[in-house]
């Protein structure tokens, strides 16, 4: 069966984001493209995440350009949605800057906040009818 794509404006994306805690950051690491789960918070103009100085994420330098994604699949309707933001990622190391971070969900320390400015929104969601 086809299903039917629509696209998500801004807003829509921006909602999406919002409400949901768990997504995906991919970038260009070490090893070549990297994707890694990750809690985050956004807050309308950058995601927030919370990462350790040892891992793949916690090394990137100040200003790497990475994507990020969130979705959501009901397999049973054939329903859904996905929500991508480009931006670039920095260290955020003044205490007065530094915005609430979210709770890890991953053990070990994740005592470093990491900022995704986001410069683009998109998204589209899927359903198994037309409208």
């Amino acid at each position: 069966m086809d299903g039917y794509f629509t696209a998500l404006d801004e807003q829509e994306c921006a909602r999406l984001l919002k409400e949901n805690q768990v997504g995906r950051v991919a970038f260009h690491g070490p090893g070549g493209m990297t994707i890694i789960p990750v809690a985050y918070l956004f807050d309308g103009a950058r995601l927030v995440l919370s990462t350790g100085g040892g891992t793949a994420l916690g090394g990137l330098a100040d200003d790497t350009p990475v994507a990020f994604e969130v979705d959501e699949f009901d397999p049973e309707t054939r329903n859904g949605w996905s929500v991508m933001a480009r931006g670039r990622i920095r260290v955020t190391e003044n205490a007065k800057e530094r915005p609430s971070a979210p709770m890890p969900w991953a053990p070990g320390p994740r005592d470093q906040v990491r900022i995704i400015k986001v410069t683009g929104l998109s998204g589209r969601a899927v359903s198994d009818r037309e409208g």
